[in-house]
């Protein structure tokens, strides 16, 4: 019985998106359709094929032909017929969206949103998802033509009642960009380009003038205070491996002063830089073992970076970005000596992680399309997560997916004197031969102590084929001046290789094996 009333609640739902789905493109006819209340299933004939991000749990047997799963039933106590409305006063309110010059930002009320991205993995839609939000009665049902900034068409919907989430969907032009997406400023959702400036929350009045620069709580958080909204990005910088925080539209008076950090503050330097003629860049330098946190905005006008223990337990609000846990390091039980001990950095060591290919190139593509450049960079960041919370400074030649050359690469880790250098690579087997698998490492004279310690952590963690270890005169091997290595997980092309590291939690256990590995070189050579 209560499938039967779900069904009847849903259908005419349903099919009004298969009415809309089938306007003027071309002259699309929905035949016939059948409910298969046993499989809970929804059976189409018809020339209509309901846009993916509308409906997502469908099979398209052909053009003609496809079968959407329904939802489950309610629970027990949804049969009963109980129905708990949320407090508005206590829920988020989507009021407005606005596009503009640099993005598209989401006005909200109410209660500070949180959302879920969800992306197509050819980047031709785009959908967040509000949780306890609903929609204003102006944007009920909006469906607008964008044609800017790459978007063809954006559409809000109530994708549920109770409890209630707001839907906005980006139908993409431009499949070659990423998007940012930014849900912790009060006021709503900004969305933006990839590489481009976020817009801002709020009515800017011309260039914002920055306030005060202050260090608060014994120095864990530094406060940026502006006459005016601001829009900022932030993030690792390359050049000086400090903290970034990078303020558009803005300047800093000459009156202002940068604060002292105390005695036992994690920050250890304040300064400014000036990247561009209107913008304001503070580098904060933080000392070991501490988390960074996300930076937030407790109003338009003030920006706040948070800083605690690498094993605090994390509070409510803002998070830094989840990674897993690193296992306990115990030493191996062969401690070979490095023939060029790692050199500390005001006690810290610097590594740097360095996601091979990226961009236009994307290095071997495998089985199912799986390319090296992604596989890479997600373990690679999560590599850099991990040694992060260890207390290791770390500085990537790549934070998104771009083109870099191979002597950017090198350059930049003898500039910044870094003690290890990682280079991470998937394999790829001549004529894409599916028989070849294994996880082999490559170093150039001072690195094979280091390659030994991760190569051997790997196979700790995977019955993979181990191909050991081999020297190579790669030129980012041989062209850095310190330990470094060049680590191939595994072969896209292999049949066995391509299922790990298709995986995302398999990844995520390849980066804590390398993690591992570089932290016990690290531990054995104090």
């Amino acid at each position: 019985m209560a499938k039967t009333v779900l069904m009847h609640s849903l259908l005419p739902s349903l099919i009004g998106v298969l009415a809309a789905a089938a306007v003027p493109v071309k002259a699309a006819e929905l035949q016939s359709w059948q409910v298969e209340q046993s499989q809970n299933q929804l059976s189409v004939t018809g020339e209509v094929l309901p846009p993916a991000q509308l409906i997502a749990d469908f099979d398209a047997n052909s053009a003609q032909n496809w079968i959407a799963e329904l939802p489950e039933s309610p629970t027990a106590e949804g049969e009963a017929g109980t129905i708990v409305s949320a407090n508005p006063g206590a829920g988020t309110l989507l009021q407005d969206i606005q596009v503009g010059e640099n993005g598209i930002v989401l006005h909200t009320s109410g209660r500070q949103p949180q959302v879920e991205v969800k992306r197509a993995s050819d980047r031709s839609w785009l959908t967040i998802d509000i949780p306890g939000a609903r929609l204003s009665e102006d944007l009920q049902g909006r469906n607008r033509a964008v044609n800017r900034l790459g978007v063809q068409r954006l559409q809000a919907m109530q994708l549920s009642s109770s409890p209630p989430v707001a839907r906005v969907t980006l139908s993409m032009s431009d499949t070659g960009r990423n998007w940012e997406v930014r849900a912790n400023q009060p006021g709503g959702v900004v969305l933006w380009p990839e590489g481009s400036r976020p817009p801002v929350i709020g009515q800017a009045t011309g260039f914002a003038s920055i306030q005060a620069v202050e260090l608060r709580n014994n120095g864990t958080e530094l406060v940026v205070k502006t006459d005016s909204p601001i829009a900022y990005t932030s993030g690792w910088d390359r050049q000086t491996a400090a903290y970034r925080l990078t303020i558009y539209s803005a300047a800093m008076p000459g009156n202002i002063r940068l604060p002292q950090p105390p005695a036992g503050s994690p920050i250890l330097w304040v300064r400014e830089r000036q990247d561009e003629p209107e913008s304001v860049t503070l580098l904060v330098q933080i000392g070991s073992g501490v988390q960074v946190m996300t930076p937030t905005q407790n109003s338009p006008t003030e920006l706040s970076l948070k800083l605690q223990p690498a094993q605090a337990t994390q509070p409510g609000g803002s998070r830094p970005i989840p990674v897993p846990r690193p296992q306990p390091v115990p030493m191996p039980e062969e401690n070979p000596q490095p023939s060029q001990p790692p050199r500390l950095n005001e006690g810290r060591i610097v590594v740097v992680v360095d996601p091979g290919h990226g961009g236009s190139d994307p290095g071997a593509i495998g089985i199912g399309g799986l390319r090296e450049k992604d596989v890479v960079f997600d373990i690679s960041m999560q590599v850099t997560q991990i040694l992060e919370q260890n207390g290791v400074q770390v500085v990537l030649t790549r934070r998104d997916d771009r083109t870099l050359e191979l002597e950017p690469r090198t350059v930049l880790a003898n500039r910044v004197n870094a003690d290890l250098f990682v280079s991470i690579h998937a394999n790829a087997a001549p004529g894409a031969n599916p028989s070849a698998n294994g996880v082999e490492t490559f170093y150039y004279e001072s690195g094979r102590n280091l390659a030994d310690y991760i190569q051997r952590s790997i196979m700790e963690s995977f019955d993979m084929r181990n191909r050991g270890l081999k020297r190579a005169r790669f030129y980012v091997l041989r062209n850095t001046q310190m330990p470094a290595v060049l680590v191939e997980v595994g072969f896209v092309t292999g049949t066995e290789d391509a299922r790990i590291l298709a995986d995302a939690g398999e990844r995520t256990r390849m980066a804590q094996a390398i993690a591992r590995g570089v932290m016990r070189y690290i531990q054995g050579n104090r």
